[in-house]
């Protein structure tokens, strides 16, 4: 399958049979995951994988619980995909845990983390397209440190245009990618062993 035909074909899926899968497919989605970039290399994350019938429905038993405890709460109103994921995950065969291997989390702030997570999905597949294409590319998170100082200088460029409103105060800079030909050799950052950042929980 080509590169682009992968990324055309991902979706959320919702169901699974029950096939169990073997720690070799595992630990080649976890390897992925181990050559992904990170800012300054540090490589913030651990994994734990559930295969056990028991511990997922566990698993699923604690989500589930959280919800129906809190429904009735107006503050959690509009979490119903709590209790939905929590039955997707009782009947999947592998549950891959993604820690941060750091204290930062704001625990509380689930969307903006959701947010986060979604727009490094997203710089992911930027970085990944941008390889298939056969060029280089650099995940900057740097851009924090003076997000509101390139925020105010996008917005002056845009005023005029009929972007003019494209990006406004409510507008966060999360990072930027730099993207073009290569002019280096390609070297290789030093990675993690599976071994450091993987375990498997079987029957």
């Amino acid at each position: 399958m080509q590169f682009i035909d992968v990324l055309k074909e991902r979706h959320s899926c919702r169901s699974y049979l029950p096939t169990p899968l073997s720690d070799e497919t595992i630990k080649k989605i976890v390897e992925g995951a181990r050559l992904a970039p990170s800012a300054k290399n540090e490589q913030p994350w651990k994994f734990v994988c559930i295969k056990t019938e028991t511990e997922s429905k566990e698993i699923s038993s604690i989500m589930a619980n959280y919800y129906l405890s809190h429904k009735d709460d107006p503050k959690f109103r509009g979490h119903a995909s709590i209790y939905a994921t929590a039955k997707i995950l009782e009947s999947c065969p592998a549950i891959i845990l993604v820690f941060e291997n750091s204290d930062y989390i704001d625990k509380d702030k689930i969307r903006n983390i959701s947010a986060l997570l979604s727009i490094g999905a997203a710089v992911e597949h930027m970085a990944l397209t941008a390889t298939d294409l056969g060029l280089g590319s650099l995940w900057i998170a740097d851009t924090y440190f003076v997000h509101k100082e390139l925020s105010t200088y996008i917005q002056k460029h845009l005023r005029g245009t009929k972007y003019e409103n494209f990006i406004d105060d409510g507008n966060r800079l999360i990072c930027a990618m730099a993207v073009g030909e290569i002019a280096e050799p390609r070297h290789v950052t030093p990675r993690k062993s599976l071994d450091e950042i993987l375990a498997i929980i079987n029957n």
